[in-house]
């Protein structure tokens, strides 16, 4: 005589036996992919978030599934539960998703930078639409020493400034923009760049003899008058130094490096001055 088992018995078997059914049918996971898989940091205390995402086999995304992460050089670079990546230390580490027996993993270059300037930090362009001015970044590493990275030049209103991949900045309408030099999304520097179409009636340098010692310093003045006479500030200028090995230039402050004799010129888009420099 066959025992009936009571229907509740039966129906908890029956739940249990289409649980494992619909178990067996579910897609399992088959890859986990991580982005970006290359990550550049520009100095130390930058971070940068990275995402993964697991697939089953036939490529569709499972989400709600939790990887675990790791760095291989915490030193270089640190990793946290959430995937947010913070840079230490110049090098390059190794970040890793892993879930279940499937890893991915992003390179994370962190690049010495300690500073990045743009000179001169504000500048008007005097005259007719397209006058040029060139900017000057410097990239400097945690040892001061000048660092050759290529910057991203943008401009706030390409309308009235636009700027190309060197830096050289080329006026349009009217008005005031500013251009900006960066390195990734945390490292950048900037030039305040105001646009006026007038005629330059004044332009003088003074002093036009400097006489200096090596490794003395003196400043130049360079004054920009318009037609009407008023004196126009930050006037975009190009400073240069026929002898850069007897002195040198950099917005006006001239400096001795060897004994001899340089000229030292000035130049706005339509004029140019120049001056002597004699160094003993």
């Amino acid at each position: 005589m066959k025992m009936r088992r009571p229907a509740p018995v039966r129906g908890a078997i029956a739940l249990a036996l289409a649980s494992l059914a619909l178990a067996a049918c579910r897609p399992k996971p088959a890859e986990i992919r991580v982005t970006p898989a290359k990550v550049t940091l520009y100095g130390p205390g930058r971070s940068q978030s990275l995402k993964y995402d697991v697939f089953d086999k036939k490529g569709n995304p499972m989400p709600g599934l939790t990887a675990t992460w790791m760095s291989d050089k915490p030193k270089v670079a640190s990793v946290d539960a959430n995937g947010l990546v913070r840079s230490l230390a110049a090098g390059r580490t190794i970040v890793t998703a892993s879930f279940q027996n499937f890893t991915a993993s992003a390179s994370v270059d962190v690049i010495d930078v300690a500073s990045l300037t743009v000179s001169p930090n504000r500048a008007t362009l005097v005259g007719a639409p397209g006058t040029k001015m060139a900017l000057v970044a410097e990239v400097r590493d945690a040892k001061g020493n000048l660092s050759p990275l290529k910057l991203r030049w943008i401009s706030g209103d390409p309308k009235v400034a636009t700027v190309d991949a060197d830096g050289i900045v080329s006026s349009g309408v009217e008005g005031r923009t500013t251009v900006i030099a960066s390195l990734g999304n945390d490292v950048s520097s900037a030039c305040d760049v105001k646009v006026l179409h007038r005629e330059i009636g004044v332009f003088e340098l003074t002093p036009v003899t400097l006489i200096l010692k090596v490794g003395e310093t003196q400043k130049m003045t360079a004054t920009i008058k318009d037609l009407t006479g008023l004196v126009i500030e930050d006037a975009a200028l190009a400073w240069t130094s026929s002898d850069p090995k007897t002195a040198t230039v950099t917005n006006g402050a001239v400096t001795g490096v060897s004994r001899g004799a340089a000229r030292i010129s000035v130049a706005t888009s339509m004029k140019k001055l120049g001056a002597d420099v004699l160094v003993n």
